[in-house]
């Protein structure tokens, strides 16, 4: 995923920072809001594999909105972080480290809501 702008970074490393401070509710509760700037900005990226992503921040903001039943919320969360780890390559090498610390902080929030 390629960020190049200073407002897209600031947004990356916002998020980031909720996913990592290990608790689910309080990143939960900011989601609607976080998940409606990255779908716009991934949609208005124009690549296929960006809009892949807002399709599946859409289908996770809905199962948030319907009673966050967390089975699709922690498969969402899995395939997010693959898609995010998948896109690293090709990323701005200055952003390597935060999209790999987000597809893992996805991953380990998506195992979290798996244990019982």
């Amino acid at each position: 995923m390629s960020v190049s702008h200073s407002a897209s970074a600031t947004h990356l490393n916002a998020t980031l920072e909720l996913l990592t401070r290990g608790n689910l509710a309080t990143a939960a509760a900011s989601a609607p809001a976080n998940l409606d700037a990255w779908i716009q900005l991934l949609r208005a990226s124009g690549e296929d594999a960006h809009r892949t992503i807002a399709a599946d921040l859409v289908e996770l903001k809905g199962h948030l909105n319907n009673g966050a039943d967390p089975a699709p919320i922690s498969s969402l969360l899995l395939t997010l972080g693959e898609h995010i780890h998948s896109l690293v390559d090709n990323a701005n090498p200055r952003y390597i480290d935060s999209l790999n610390q987000l597809a893992q902080a996805l991953s380990d929030a998506a195992r979290e809501l798996q244990q019982p």
